[in-house]
């Protein structure tokens, strides 16, 4: 999200994603996403959330709103996955979803050798 933003600011991002556990969507959201849909979303959220985007507005689902409300008045209980960056993350996530290190290098333009610190680093900090 910020690489593209970066790249092209004008540009409005809305997340639909299957993702609904923090910290996805308050990352998405800190990198600058503008809406953060679920999959399960109907058309006409999705449209709902396209205009109020377009318009300036930003938009997040209900469940995950309400989520993050309900999650900001908790203590914290800090996740594992608030320690892993977020090339960690992106990355643990491809190896989750059984994508091999050459895949997941050649994808994100690293070396072999540098996913696979990324990945003893992600084993670590999740023990």
């Amino acid at each position: 999200t910020r690489k593209l933003l970066r790249s092209h600011p004008d540009i409005k991002v809305v997340a639909v994603t299957v993702c609904e556990e923090d910290p996805f969507p308050t990352r998405l959201l800190q990198a600058g996403a503008a809406g953060y849909l679920t999959k399960g979303a109907g058309l006409n959220e999705m449209v709902q959330a396209i205009r109020l985007v377009f318009a300036g507005q930003r938009y997040i689902s209900p469940q995950i709103a309400q989520q993050l409300a309900i999650k900001s008045f908790q203590p914290t209980n800090d996740s594992p996955f608030d320690a892993l960056s977020e090339r960690e993350i992106q990355i643990a996530l491809m190896i989750v979803g059984c994508q091999k290190v050459q895949i997941i290098s050649d994808k994100l333009c690293l070396s072999p050798k540098t996913v696979n610190t990324y990945r003893y680093r992600i084993f670590e900090k999740l023990s």
